[in-house]
């Protein structure tokens, strides 16, 4: 605890908090990386962490998430340097936290909920509470997909949530009022009966206009990073979910999940040009938040290093060439928790066999590096040479189609490209994956434009469609990109996806079966030699015998629940890739894009890789053979549309470049 002087500065210090305006996150203390860009604060290190148990019981769960809010938005906003941490039975988080504190050196105190909230009140970070109505309705948590926007919903904690910054209160529910009464705390707002629609209307000039909270009601986790970054907080449904959006900057990020259908979330945030993130099972972000690039995280051990160079192709006749790749990597809080550890690790980067085939996993890439630098390296140094990866839907949920679509809000999208660049320059992926409401429409491919020229590095971009995902039928367009280069938009040909019923979304063996048939590699290249698979990753299936019918494997296998036999995510797609022919060749995703460009796009692509050599080889005069064959292939650009010439000139051209020095 602070001594006699301390406490004072600290009190004075709170009560000029609680009435701050919302912090600009530039001001917030910044990443060191100069070619990043932020969409969310750095949080200060801490120099005390205050350790609580989990919280199972959700009404206690909401007074520690608020909690931790609380204190995280003094650290930002003032000398605060206590944080709260949450113990979570996740050994990812585990391991997180214990090489944060190995790196840091935080004082560990562990402390009771109660305990927590009165040294919280005597230091004044917390003032009192606000009360709210757990809702006890028998809906269960997140799973409104159908409910009409009309449904009442008790919006009360939610409310709370958006006030508790500004009224430096603690979010409590009726039932631990008393409990919170005993240990000094009064009411300091009774929000029972106020709708999210009343506190939009009546406060809304207080909230952040750099980032929006959505939560269920019945949800407490990720409220501490809502109220440390003064978010407004909303159930994600109605006018109120609009009026939020609109007033939100371009190109903001969008906490938690709200209710209600997927696309009911994700369009009209897109309109507005706001990205989803799906964080709302996340823990502890104002603690991971603290860290980032170089501090101390090696630089080295945040980039992937499963890279492939357009001179590790070879020409590449005589094979279909497939890539997998595993769905939803837009999902921060499963890659921080279940994608390789916990009950479900075992399904996906845990699973024991991984590193077996190559395989693209999607990652919320630029998320990460702000909000869990941490799992992102734990994500590369853990890879194997055949784990590649993607930024999927660019580092987070929106239709790219739609994106800015609202009058004020066009610039989204190139804001969004520009801060992407930095976040894929420092992980070194090249790739991404989009979903669109409708992927080869004008708009989807204006939109591929417009990121495409923000990113010279862009190997490609693999597009499905929200319904259905291989609408596309492997179907590739052509963009333009950096300095006029020509970038693939390659949409999705086949889903391993349980009982949609759906032709192209099946099983496995029905995946291998309808790629077996697909045409080789050969003098004359089309989109038809080439196919990108996804890989859902909540699909159950049950192994079948070699020979049994092609839907066997998703044949009486519940959905909804893991059963004896069945599994999901990484092994499906190794029995795929078990019952392929011969010529069917499975690559990596980064690979796949650049074989596509050499081979459909031979003389741009060729004229492109032409001028990289040129540029090395000009800092090494010596090179007299590389400068010969380089010489050579140049003056084979021109006739490149003919097959025979094009690889002549990729011949040589591989060949003057393998003759430089590693390029560093």
């Amino acid at each position: 605890m602070p001594n006699r002087r301390e406490f004072l500065r600290l009190s004075i210090g709170a009560a000029w908090m609680a009435q701050a305006p919302p912090l600009d996150f530039a001001d917030a203390p910044q990443h060191i990386h100069p070619n990043l860009k932020r969409w969310w604060p750095r949080f200060p290190l801490a120099q005390e962490i205050w350790v609580l148990p989990f919280a199972a019981d959700a009404e206690e769960g909401m007074i520690l998430e608020t909690a931790a809010g609380l204190a995280g938005r003094a650290a930002l906003h003032g000398d605060w340097r206590t944080l709260i941490y949450e113990h979570v039975d996740n050994e990812g988080y585990q391991r997180a936290f214990n090489a944060y504190c190995q790196a840091h050196s935080p004082r560990l105190l562990s402390l009771t909920l109660d305990e927590m909230v009165d040294r919280l009140h005597r230091a004044r970070i917390v003032r009192g509470y606000l009360l709210y109505r757990y809702e006890t309705s028998p809906r269960a948590l997140n799973t409104l997909g159908t409910l009409e926007q009309s449904a009442k919903l008790d919006e009360s904690a939610n409310v709370a949530t958006s006030l508790a910054a500004s009224q430096s209160g603690l979010v409590v529910s009726e039932r631990l009022a008393q409990r919170l009464e005993r240990l000094g705390l009064k009411c300091l707002r009774d929000v029972r009966e106020v709708t999210e629609a009343a506190c939009w209307q009546q406060e809304s000039r207080h909230f952040s206009r750099q980032v929006l909270g959505t939560c269920d009601p019945k949800a407490r986790h990720v409220r501490s990073l809502m109220i440390a970054l003064d978010a407004f907080v909303c159930s994600g449904r109605g006018d109120v979910y609009h009026q939020a959006l609109a007033r939100c900057q371009p190109d903001a990020p969008i906490l938690g999940w709200g209710c209600g259908a997927e696309d009911a979330q994700t369009i009209p945030s897109s309109r507005f040009g706001l990205f989803q993130t799906a964080t709302n099972w996340c823990h502890n972000l104002p603690v991971f938040a603290g860290e980032s690039v170089s501090t101390p995280i090696p630089t080295s051990q945040l980039r992937t290093p499963t890279a492939c160079r357009w001179a590790d192709l070879d020409w590449g006749d005589g094979y279909h060439y497939a890539t997998f790749v595993m769905s939803d990597g837009d999902n921060v809080q499963w890659v921080m928790g279940n994608f390789f550890s916990g009950s479900e690790g075992r399904y996906y980067y845990g699973d024991p066999q991984r590193g077996h085939i190559p395989l693209g996993w999607g990652i919320p890439g630029p998320s990460l590096l702000q909000l869990a630098p941490r799992t992102l390296q734990e994500i590369f140094t853990r890879a194997t040479p055949n784990d590649d990866f993607i930024f999927y839907n660019g580092g987070g949920y929106f239709y790219p189609d739609l994106y800015g679509k609202e009058p004020g809000h066009t610039e989204a999208l190139a804001v969004h490209a520009q801060r992407l660049r930095g976040s894929m320059e420092q992980a070194g992926v090249r790739t991404l994956a989009f979903n669109f409401q409708q992927w080869d429409s004008p708009a989807a491919l204006a939109a591929c434009a417009t990121i495409a020229t923000h990113l010279p590095e862009l190997a490609g971009i693999l597009a499905f469609q929200y319904d259905s995902y291989s609408a596309g039928n492997g179907a590739i367009r052509w963009v333009p990109g950096h300095a006029g280069e020509e970038i693939p938009v390659a949409s999705c040909r086949l889903c391993i996806w349980a009982q949609t019923g759906r032709e192209r979304e099946t099983t496995p063996a029905g995946v291998a079966a309808w790629l077996n048939t697909m045409p080789v590699l050969g003098e004359a290249a089309t989109s038809e030699n080439f196919s990108w698979v996804i890989a859902h990753a909540w699909s159950r299936f049950r192994e079948a015998e070699v020979g049994a019918p092609l839907l066997a494997e998703e044949s009486g296998v519940p959905q909804d629940r893991d059963t004896p036999g069945s599994t999901r995510g990484y092994t499906p797609v190794l029995w795929a890739v078990q019952r392929l022919a011969p010529h069917v060749k499975v690559i990596t995703p980064q690979e796949w894009l650049l074989r596509i460009r050499l081979r459909l796009r031979p003389q741009a692509t060729l004229t492109s890789w032409s001028r990289e050599t040129e540029m090395r080889l000009h800092h090494y005069p010596n090179l007299t053979k590389s400068h010969s064959l380089l010489a050579k292939a140049k003056t084979l650009l021109p006739q490149t549309g003919n097959s025979v010439i094009a690889r002549q000139c990729f011949e040589q051209l591989k060949e003057a470049y393998l003759q430089l020095p590693p390029h560093r």
